[in-house]
This record gives C-alpha cells, sequence and structure tokens, in this order.
C-alpha cells in the first residue's frame, strides 16, 4: 500500500512539473464523510477541505489533474468502536489527500465549460482521534482515543468523480468519492468510507 501511495504521489509531482498550458487551481470546499460499519447505523462527519490542484491539458477537452489537499472532519459520537465509556464524544480527524483525476471539459461560451472528471484519491490519516467526556453521581472524567491506535487504518484509496462549471476564473465542483479499502483494523469487520464534495475553486 505504501508503495501505491509512493508511486501516485511521485507521478503527481512530475505532472505538477509540467509547464505548457497548465492551470493551477486553489480549491475549498464543504465535506460529508460515511462511514458504514457492519450491523450498525450508519455515521456521518462534516468538515471541509483545501488544496491545490494542477491541470494539464492532453487533447481536446481531455486533461489530467493533480492535486494535494488537507481534509478535516468531525462529528459528535456516544461510543467508540472496540471501546467502553459512558458519554459524550467529539471525533476529529485530519487528513493529506492526493487525487490524480482524468477530466473533459465542453464549451458553452467564450468563458464558461462543464467539464466531467474521475479517478483514484489516495488518502493518508495524519490524526484521527476522539475525545470523551463523562458525568457520573457528580464526578467527570476525560479520555482520548487515538484511533490509529487499534481502530482505523492510516490508509484508504477511493474512486470517484463529479461535475463542475468554469466560470471565467471561478470554479464550482460537486463530486462523490467511494472508499476502496476496509478503513477498520479488524479486518473481519466489513466496512466502508465515502465522501461528497461539494467545492468552489479560482482558476490562475
Amino acid at each position: 500500500m505504501k508503495k501505491i501511495f509512493s508511486t501516485l504521489l511521485a507521478a503527481s509531482m512530475m505532472l505538477l512539473g509540467t509547464q505548457a498550458f497548465a492551470q493551477i487551481s486553489v480549491n475549498a470546499g464543504y465535506l460529508n464523510s460515511t462511514l458504514k460499519v457492519q450491523n450498525l447505523d450508519p455515521s456521518n462527519a462534516n468538515g471541509g477541505y483545501v488544496g491545490l490542484s494542477y491541470n494539464i491539458p492532453v487533447a481536446g477537452g481531455l486533461g489530467i489533474a493533480p492535486g494535494v489537499y488537507y481534509s478535516l472532519i468531525g462529528s459528535k459520537e456516544t461510543a467508540a468502536l472496540g471501546k467502553i465509556f459512558a458519554g459524550a464524544g467529539t471525533f476529529t480527524e485530519h487528513a493529506i489527500n492526493v487525487p490524480l483525476y482524468l477530466n473533459y471539459a465542453i464549451g458553452l461560451n467564450r468563458d464558461t465549460n462543464f467539464f466531467v472528471y474521475g479517478g483514484p484519491t489516495l488518502q493518508y490519516g495524519l490524526s484521527s482521534k476522539t475525545k470523551y467526556e463523562a458525568n457520573v453521581a457528580g464526578f467527570s472524567a476525560d479520555t482520548t482515543v487515538d484511533n490509529y491506535e487499534d481502530l482505523y487504518n492510516r490508509l484508504n484509496v477511493y474512486l470517484g468523480g463529479g461535475i463542475g462549471i468554469n466560470a471565467g476564473a471561478f470554479k464550482v465542483t460537486v463530486g462523490y468519492d467511494y472508499g476502496m479499502m476496509n478503513p477498520l483494523q479488524d479486518k473481519d469487520t466489513k466496512a466502508n468510507r465515502s465522501n461528497l464534495k461539494v467545492g468552489v475553486g479560482f482558476n490562475f
């Protein structure tokens, strides 16, 4: 898995070094992440993302767009998988995402085009923690769980895509990514994570 991450990151950096006709885009937006675990109700975390992409035209309306993004999601929880702790919990996760998308644009007028995109995204988790706070019989207790110690895996690969519109220097996108790997370290428990993204960007 680490070799796949290194290969995709190296390919992205090589493409980022291409100068001819390339277009840099700064992007940010809303992120909704859904974790589905076998025999449990789905859990949702909300947050956002920000980063850079580098669109390189290949032929006609076809292009390749590597990128690097930082994402942050969070949610309120009442229990941790594999843990027993009565109380409310606050989950937060920080990650680096490296997409390598193919895109195809259709011109609508001189300054506006519609495009579709798709491809893999490699995610590396920087931090994933849940802080629990409980009050029992007048006594309070706090504990912070590092989810990467015995619950979640740091690496995941997503396949997804979306649609967008470039209007002059501005861009609007809507996308969806589906996790191809089990995010849990417990391989006997089936689980999947998916992400819905709505964002805006500025093209240089």
